[in-house]
């Protein structure tokens, strides 16, 4: 009788362990751009087919808009576990790992085809260097191309140095180099951009068309120097702490999501980025430029001189001249 219940215990043991539902992993996942835009949908989207894909068995919850803080604070909160992913800008990646900053080299890159060859043709590379630091890089991003947004007219080189300039406040370099140049740098978190602009704690700052209509920063800051200064774009990365959760097959599948992710954001930001600047235009922005070689010499040599203080304190040499030889080869085709 005794035997009869334990070989009746064991059976029910070994029902429920094979019926037991298997694990299940959400991702929380924050971003400092705001809910509705074209990356966050973007971003639900893949979200979505992740949870289709594997059965329910990983899903996405988000937080936009900045509500987990700005990079950094993002950046910390999944190197302590209470974020799980995350697109973050060069800016910020470039705090992870300062290579990241060749990607945001101003006036480096000419085109958006060339930027997309660099992506991939560097992805593993940095795919690497990320997981060195604990993160793993699902996808690349774009926010499309930094013109130069200003509460009065940018007529001139002259008239952006008289302006009190954004910077990022977690980069102290560049407010230095900013003022070895003349300039005029106020380091600030992206989350406080609109009040600096508000109270006319900053004039000028480098951002993209998408973003100055999202964010609404353009009804302030309501001038923009249609200059394409740098591509602005970013990565999807997951703590490692996550990954490993997820199985061989899981993996695959959270990937396989990410590139679709990816080639709509590169496909769909350059038209939605044509669409934004015609409907600031009819909300009240201006617009200005200049053909004149003097001029675009000036803002040429401030690039110049960003480029060389990059590689000579924080990108590595032998990734910056890969770079430059990927960018060779495709100018040469």
């Amino acid at each position: 009788m005794r035997l009869l219940r334990n070989l009746s215990a064991l059976f029910l043991l070994f029902a429920f362990l094979t019926v037991a539902p298997q694990a299940q992993t959400s991702v929380k996942f924050a971003t400092v751009l705001p809910e509705g835009s074209i990356w966050d949908k973007a971003i639900r989207r893949m979200g979505d087919t992740w949870q289709k894909d594997t059965g329910g068995k990983v899903s996405l919850r988000m937080y936009p808009g900045g509500v987990a803080g700005d990079e950094p604070d993002i950046l910390r909160k999944i190197r302590i576990g209470q974020l799980h992913a995350a697109l973050i800008s060069t800016a910020g990646l470039g705090d992870v790992d300062p290579a990241f900053r060749v990607l945001e080299l101003p006036m480096f890159y000419e085109s958006d085809e060339e930027i997309l060859y660099v992506l991939d043709k560097m992805r593993g590379t940095f795919a690497k260097r990320l997981e060195e630091k604990g993160l793993i890089l699902l996808n690349w991003g774009t926010a499309g191309w930094l013109r130069m947004f200003s509460t009065r007219p940018i007529s001139s080189y002259a008239e952006f140095t008289s302006m009190k300039q954004f910077v990022w406040g977690t980069t102290s370099s560049m407010a230095d180099w900013y003022q070895e140049r003349g300039l005029r740098p106020v380091p600030l978190a992206a989350t406080d951009i609109m009040t600096g602009l508000q109270t006319g704690l900053i004039e000028s700052m480098p951002v993209t068309p998408l973003a100055a209509l999202s964010l609404q920063w353009f009804r302030t800051a309501n001038h923009m120097f249609d200059h394409r200064f740098a591509p602005l774009v970013g990565g999807a990365i997951m703590s490692k702490r996550t990954w490993a959760k997820l199985s061989p097959e899981e993996r695959e599948q959270v990937l396989a999501a990410a590139v679709v992710s990816e080639q709509f954001m590169f496909a769909e930001v350059p038209v939605k980025e044509r669409q934004a600047i015609k409907e600031m235009q009819r909300r009240g922005l201006e617009l200005a430029s200049t053909e004149d070689p003097m001029e675009l010499g000036k803002w040429n040599e401030l690039a110049d001189f960003f480029e060389d203080k990059f590689v000579e304190s924080s990108i590595p040499r032998d990734l910056y001249d890969e770079v430059v030889s990927h960018l060779e080869t495709f100018r040469s085709r």
